[in-house]
């Protein structure tokens, strides 16, 4: 057990800390501290990877304290993403799995408001978490997708997208303020799903061409809610509206072609499609990532809907 032997005398700036909210093999985000006769005293600093004999060591102590200004860093939240993920940076299934809880939160808080509410601070945090790993890590989308979860849940595959889209983005030289646009795109890319009756969203069977009608109006909703949550980024709202326009005329909403469709928009079509065809459905299993990838670039009802460029780099990628 290191022992830093400064000793910090503000009593009103500290409080009890349960180490009950730790676990082995995990990095400390804050300096751990006891009370002793005329103050307080750190005995684990920020950084430290805590073992089974520091945790045993720990939990024999009468008293923990943390700074109160790290007490948002105890429970990993929108807010504290950021720490959780520089401290386990190296660690990837971990990271991964940051990103998918605090995503959860996103999307669940969302989803059962009625006001259709999206925390824009928190899609930030996400989005900015991503390119932080995806700059730090050469591989990091070869590393990540094996940890990816196979379910078809609109909070996994929007976070699944704005994995890929950021990939490709940060693959094609994207500067940061381009990246977090595209990145934000990508992650409220379906949120109007939540306007369309579930049972049909989970209907096992053919969808009939009314309820097709129906499916293919969430772009639009996703774009209503964004504006709604004050997102006025044309770059942003293009993307969201377009993500289904396809480059031979066959998408929707409005039945775009190949040079009225953007960068931003050709990106999320591609992960949107690679997303589906890469997670189980009702009537079939996945498909491997090169399988999927491959369908999209031969597949006669999708060979010249896509930008075959980014499905190329898409590849190499993965």
């Amino acid at each position: 057990m290191k022992i830093v032997k400064t000793k910090l005398n503000y009593a009103n700036s500290y409080t009890l800390f349960d180490i009950n909210t730790l676990a082995v093999g995990e990095v400390v985000l804050f300096d751990i501290l006891i009370k002793k006769e005329d103050g307080y005293i750190i005995i684990i600093e920020a950084g430290t990877v805590l073992s089974e004999n520091l945790y045993d060591k720990l939990k024999k102590q009468e008293g923990l304290y943390i700074a109160k200004k790290d007490e948002e860093k105890q429970i990993l939240s929108c807010e504290s993403l950021k720490y959780y993920i520089r401290h386990n940076k190296d660690n990837i299934q971990k990271r991964v799995q940051l990103l998918y809880d605090v995503n959860s939160q996103l999307f669940d808080i969302y989803l059962s408001n009625k006001d259709n509410k999206i925390n824009l601070e928190c899609v930030e945090l996400i989005v900015k978490s991503i390119i932080y790993l995806i700059k730090y890590d050469e591989i990091f989308i070869r590393n990540t997708m094996p940890y990816f979860i196979n379910e078809n849940m609109l909070k996994n595959h929007s976070l699944h997208v704005a994995i890929y889209a950021l990939t490709l983005g940060n693959a094609l030289k994207f500067k940061d303020e381009q990246l977090l646009q595209l990145g934000t795109a990508a992650l409220l890319h379906d949120v109007g799903f939540k306007k369309i009756d579930a049972a049909i969203i989970n209907k096992e069977t053919p969808l009939s061409p009314q309820e097709n009608k129906l499916v293919q109006k969430h772009p639009l909703y996703s774009v209503e809610i964004i504006k709604q949550n004050h997102i006025h980024d044309p770059y942003i709202i293009d993307a969201v509206m377009h993500h289904h326009e396809r480059y031979d005329g066959t998408g929707y909403p409005e039945g775009r072609t190949r040079k009225e469709i953007s960068t931003f928009a050709s990106i999320l079509a591609i992960c949107d499609v690679f997303d589906a065809l890469t997670n189980s459905r009702p009537h079939r299993k996945h498909f491997t990532s090169f399988n999927a990838l491959k369908m999209m670039m031969r597949d006669s009802e999708m060979i010249n809907g896509f930008n075959q460029e980014y499905l190329h780099m898409a590849l190499k990628l993965l």
